[in-house]
């Protein structure tokens, strides 16, 4: 890092050396941010995935359907925001008591709070296996946080086998119905290429779909791509530009450093600055 910045005028006035040297920082720049993506205080791993907790998960309770007479299921529906209720004011032996019965008869949402305490250990002795098998339960009842919850489980190793193929699997079904997290973790894992084939134009149309959702993160990694281009993507520094802007106003620091580099290499005024401005 020293050397780059004591030759940044040289590589600033050779466009070859400028794109290897954009190169290392924009992959500093993804470990950055996927790290600054997945680490969480809740986080399933050691360092390498977060975990999905919800404020309130009171709309999949209104989605689900089967479970009797209407009088049954209201007072179900109430027992389950007594459930909630306790679980975020940490009564977890009330949070249990209202959301183990729930679990037991079905409700994906009960089921994706129990996995969650027995995963963190909150009012139960923590047991991964044990998360593994509630996650699953609500995951096949489409539960989207269950099924992300699931894939960093399959991904990590925590109370299954690690599986990587497995963990893509549960994420693409949480990102198709619009997890954020699902998609971001998707264009990283196609990226980096950790035990699959890595596939750049795969890592676009994840990131694509988070970015277009306003995530900082995802926004900024799509610059990267668009500026090393490659592996079927067409270099594009004009839309690095506009990537990186977007995810610099959201106060993406990376973002900002990198625009400002950008910005001042002569190869970019060329292309898109002397454009914007004859239009």
């Amino acid at each position: 890092m020293e050397n780059i910045l004591e030759n940044k005028k040289s590589w600033v006035e050779k466009s070859g050396v400028f794109l290897t040297q954009v190169l290392i920082l924009m992959i500093c720049g993804s470990i950055y941010a996927a790290n600054a993506r997945m680490i969480g205080t809740d986080a399933l791993s050691s360092s390498e995935y977060r975990h999905v907790t919800q404020e309130f998960d009171y709309l999949y309770m209104e989605r689900e359907t089967g479970y009797g007479m209407e009088e049954q299921k209201a007072t179900r529906y109430v027992e389950f925001r007594e459930g909630v209720h306790a679980y975020f004011q940490e009564d977890y032996t009330e949070a249990m008591s209202k959301l183990r019965p729930l679990a037991e008869t079905g409700y994906s949402s009960a089921q994706f709070y129990l996995a969650l305490m027995y995963d963190q250990g909150h009012g139960v002795i923590q047991n991964h296996a044990i998360a593994v098998k509630w996650y699953r339960k609500a995951a096949e009842q489409g539960h989207i946080d269950a099924q992300y919850n699931l894939g960093i489980a399959y991904a990590s190793g925590q109370g299954v086998k690690k599986n990587i193929h497995t963990a893509i699997y549960w994420w693409k079904r949480a990102a198709t119905y619009g997890s954020i997290d699902a998609q971001y973790n998707l264009g990283m894992v196609y990226t980096t290429g950790k035990g699959i084939m890595r596939n750049a134009m795969l890592a676009v149309k994840w990131w694509t779909k988070a970015a277009s959702k306003g995530d900082v993160a995802a926004l900024f990694n799509l610059g990267v791509v668009y500026i090393n281009g490659g592996d079927g993507v067409t270099q594009n520094l004009c839309e690095a530009s506009r990537l990186w802007k977007i995810s610099a106003e959201q106060g993406f620091n990376r973002a900002k450093t990198a625009l400002r580099m950008l910005h001042s290499m002569q190869r970019y005024r060329a292309s898109c600055f002397d454009v914007t401005a004859k239009k």
